[in-house]
């Protein structure tokens, strides 16, 4: 099969906010794609442990030892490569563990050469959205929803498939530090001087890397970070716009709908009315 051949059937969409899983090593009996919204985790293989964080996106083909350790909020998406088995339309549940496990019962595992290994790429913020999608689809579902999500899932293989064969960089370590520290101070104001100074390095440099790094400023990731966890709050709690404003650490309620409305292209409140899908 060609990567240009796949027609991807989605069977399960779901957003999980709790532990995945836990020892010992189990495995899927269908495609895996997983995107951590938040938290962090570590992925347990049999010969590595891989760490996770906010906007890394996972693929995994069927029959792939694995559990994750740790906290995390993540979109979900269980599929075949084909619709050759589209009546079965119950999600499949993994086996407890490796004993337990039955490759028999396995529909697909011949996917393209490449997506043939594990496939993992970070900051991949941009794909949020899109699979949100996915899982209102899932869960309301149209007369178009077979073909949409069937194509948003074949973007995200063919985003991932981009990567194989090279070698993929790490973020430089100090890059890590940053984002990381940005993760855990959104709900206050923090400078690039705060960051240069927690971190021990000079403001310059670091921007500069940051930014060499990943496209954007220190304080461009920043905002997008408090945007990132506005939206979430607009969408999942019936928070009051102020309330939101003061979690992302904006004291003043007109400042973040200026800054919300810039970022995003709409006002919160518009965004919570569900505009932002038009």
């Amino acid at each position: 099969m060609e990567l240009c051949d796949i027609n991807p059937f989605m069977r399960y969409a779901a957003l999980q906010g709790s532990v995945l899983s836990s020892p010992p090593l189990s495995c899927a009996y269908d495609y895996r794609i997983f995107y951590i919204i938040e938290g962090q985790a570590t992925l347990v293989l049999e010969t590595e442990r891989i760490p996770l964080s906010a906007g890394t996106l996972l693929y995994f083909r069927p029959g792939t030892p694995y559990y994750f350790d740790g906290k995390v909020k993540v979109f979900v998406l269980n599929f075949d490569m084909t619709r050759a088995h589209a009546a079965c339309k119950k999600p499949l549940t993994p086996s407890k563990d490796l004993s337990d496990f039955d490759p028999s019962l396995i529909f697909e595992n011949e996917p393209p050469r490449e997506l043939e290994g594990l496939l993992l790429a970070e900051n991949a913020f941009a794909f949020e959205e899109k699979l949100r999608e996915c899982l209102l689809h899932y869960c309301y579902p149209t007369g178009v929803s077979d073909a949409a999500t069937s194509a948003i899932i074949k973007e995200l293989l063919c985003y991932l498939a981009q990567g194989e064969g090279r070698e993929r960089a790490e973020l430089p370590e100090p890059v890590q530090r940053i984002t990381l520290y940005i993760q855990q101070n959104y709900d206050r104001e923090i400078s690039n001087t705060e960051i240069s100074a927690a971190l021990g390095y000079h403001s310059f440099y670091l921007n500069r890397i940051f930014k060499k790094s990943t496209g954007i400023t220190i304080h461009q990731a920043v905002l997008r970070e408090k945007m990132r966890v506005a939206k979430r709050l607009l969408r999942d709690t019936a928070l009051p716009v102020h309330s939101i404003a003061a979690e992302v650490g904006f004291p003043e309620r007109s400042q973040f709908c200026t800054l919300f409305r810039k970022q995003v292209g709409r006002t919160p409140t518009e965004y919570r009315q569900g505009k932002e899908t038009k």
